[in-house]
């Protein structure tokens, strides 16, 4: 899901997609950067066939890492839709208690003769097709196809040489619920995507290498690169936002600008005092009835082993009887849109319920749903779709420590229009500067560090720094002598 929406495009909504921790444009761009570092060194170590193999190998993987998966899920797709008899696409992710797209599909779509666990299947079917044919096509396909063309080109090579040769002697010359979760992390998630891609990606390219020392460089160059490609870009713009602001996340442009822009309507060209501000904007902790109860799913081995409290939901018609004031009655009423129904009951978590007797700022359902329509293209609202409500609260949280810190950045005590357009340009400053940070270390590790520290073992342990796709280290490893 992108977050831009609209037909304008600003730096605060470009940082924000290339900042998202879904975002492929930075994946991308960071591919580019390691298939030109990758191929440069292989070329200054193995010349011009290590090079050729390198740049086929690296800029196949990285297309089909990037689009493989997804694409042959659209033809999936079609597929799908044509066994179902449906022009519908649906997710399958689901937090069981708020999200149900897969019911939803089941009951107002699903054909007769289908049933859930059929569907599922079909599903997850379509999916791990999707992922096999990638992993098969870059784990096997393109190895197999580089070593023959590497060992055609050598084979002409080597008669033109023996031709020069005899002209002048001289010359020398890598259940239901089961199947839904498995098929929505790779459906409709990169990190799923990517990760599915590089198993069978390492494991075919290691199985075809030529030799045993080729195998170790594809090991190191593949397994070692999957932190680079996934994670190093977050945990940097993490360590340089706790040493900033304090805390490890920083709200994307985006979202600080529609919430700046609710910040600035609701001041005017007032001031205001920081407590004022900050006890309007983010209100007070407050205590449900103790008469409402919540209905919740058994928590998960994982929700267990990380001790996470499963999402607590209420129907809308179970807490109206609790509810008497009016202004907190339609605060509810709209919290409850910020999510579709639950086959045919409005849903409110715990959260938003609290959020709709807290009346503040911060908790106005029309920024909220400003804000979740912005970031997930209304997927947020859409029956068919899944987006995890801890993604949504995450977000909020973020805003909440956005308008902390704005409190925070006060010198007279005072809050007002200039210290908000100021507090705005500098988060979308050190966004940029974190993500720049982020992308720099990845791509030099990818690129540079990585390829340095295969090419190290393998003269290490062999004593030749040579493309060992093509040294035959029966004959010339100094080693053995």
């Amino acid at each position: 899901m992108n977050p831009i929406s609209g037909n304008k495009v600003t730096l605060s909504k470009v940082i924000t997609s290339m900042t998202k921790a879904d975002a492929m444009a930075p994946i991308a761009a960071l591919e580019a950067t390691v298939v030109a570092g990758r191929t440069y060194q292989a070329y200054h170590r193995g010349g011009i066939d290590e090079a050729r193999e390198r740049f086929i190998e690296e800029s196949s993987g990285s297309i089909v890492w990037l689009c493989g998966v997804g694409a042959m899920n659209a033809l999936g797709d079609k597929l799908v839709n044509k066994i179902l008899k449906t022009t519908k696409n649906f997710d399958v992710g689901t937090d069981k208690v708020l999200r149900t797209p897969f019911e939803n599909f089941m009951k107002n779509i699903a054909p007769k003769g289908f049933n859930a666990k059929q569907v599922a299947l079909i599903k997850g079917a379509k999916v791990l097709t999707s992922v096999i044919i990638t992993n098969l096509f870059i784990g096997f396909v393109v190895p197999k196809f580089n070593q023959g063309l590497t060992k055609k080109l050598k084979k002409q090579r080597d008669e033109l040489e023996r031709l020069k040769a005899q002209h002048n002697p001289s010359f020398k010359g890598a259940g239901i619920n089961a199947i839904n979760v498995f098929t929505n992390a790779i459906e409709n998630t990169n990190t799923g995507k990517l990760l599915s891609s590089d198993a069978g990606i390492a494991g075919g390219r290691m199985y075809n290498a030529r030799t045993k020392e080729e195998r170790r460089e594809i090991a190191i160059r593949d397994i070692g690169s999957i932190y680079f490609y996934m994670w190093a870009q977050g945990h940097v713009r993490n360590l340089l936002n706790l040493a900033q602001t304090g805390n490890s996340t920083r709200l994307n442009p985006a979202t600080a600008e529609t919430l700046n822009k609710h910040l600035l309507d609701y001041i005017k060209d007032n001031k205001m005092n920081v407590e004022d501000f900050k006890n309007a904007v983010l209100g007070k902790n407050i205590e449900l009835p103790k008469e409402i109860n919540f209905e919740t799913t058994k928590p998960s081995a994982f929700d267990k082993l990380f001790k996470r409290k499963p999402l607590e939901v209420i129907k809308l018609s179970e807490a109206e009887k609790h509810i008497t004031d009016s202004k907190i009655l339609e605060r509810a009423r709209k919290m409850a849109n910020l999510q579709p129904k639950r086959m045919d009951d409005l849903m409110l978590t715990k959260q938003q319920l609290i959020d709709a007797f807290n009346i503040a700022e911060i908790n106005d359902p029309k920024l909220l749903d400003k804000v979740f329509s912005d970031f997930t293209q209304k997927a947020n609202t859409d029956e068919y779709k899944y987006v995890s409500n801890k993604s949504l609260y995450n977000l909020k949280d973020e805003m909440i420590k956005y308008v902390e810190y704005l409190c925070k950045q006060s010198k007279d005590g005072k809050i007002d229009k200039t210290l908000i357009e100021k507090v705005q340009k500098k988060n979308l400053i050190y966004n940029g500067i974190n993500f720049a940070a982020g992308f720099s270390v990845a791509a030099i590790f990818l690129s540079y560090v990585i390829p340095k520290i295969q090419y190290y073992v393998t003269k290490k342990t062999t004593g030749v720094d040579a493309f060992p796709g093509l040294y035959d280290y029966s004959k010339n490893n100094p080693k053995t002598k």
